[in-house]
């Protein structure tokens, strides 16, 4: 988002979804920031309930998120939320091997076809990666 500090707008607005017409420099990514859910969760849960199959509660986002929100990032056009991931990392089977996981993965339909889904899930890994991911599923 251009301005961290500044809510991003609804990604259901009209107004929104007429700007498909971005370049991929004018896509903002940024990590998940906690500071801002009030204002980001209800874009994260409008993006992944229209692109994904699964109504997932208010509940699993806030698992994720909360614990693991370093490794969730975002893709913006014109302060508006246009793709999402969202991941986890933990211990393997009580093992000492961590497995990063990609959870939910969702781009406006929209700008689909730009590598937006691609460059969100390379930041996630090399995030995990940074931690010490031994494999990502």
């Amino acid at each position: 988002m251009s301005d961290p500090a500044a809510p991003p707008t609804d990604p259901t607005d009209p107004q929104s979804s007429s700007q498909a017409d971005a370049s991929p420099a004018e896509i903002i990514y940024s990590r998940y920031a906690s500071h801002l859910e009030p204002t980001l969760l209800p874009s994260i849960r409008s993006l992944i309930s229209a692109d994904l199959s699964e109504p997932y509660s208010i509940y699993v986002y806030r698992y994720f998120l909360y614990q693991w929100g370093d490794l969730c990032f975002l893709a913006s056009h014109n302060d508006a939320i246009i793709g999402v991931v969202i991941a986890k990392l933990e211990a393997h089977r009580g093992g000492p091997q961590l497995r990063g996981y990609i959870a939910m993965l969702a781009v406006r339909s929209q700008y689909r076809g730009r590598g937006i889904a691609t460059k969100l899930v390379s930041m996630a890994i090399d995030a995990m990666v940074e931690r010490g991911a031994d494999e990502v599923s």
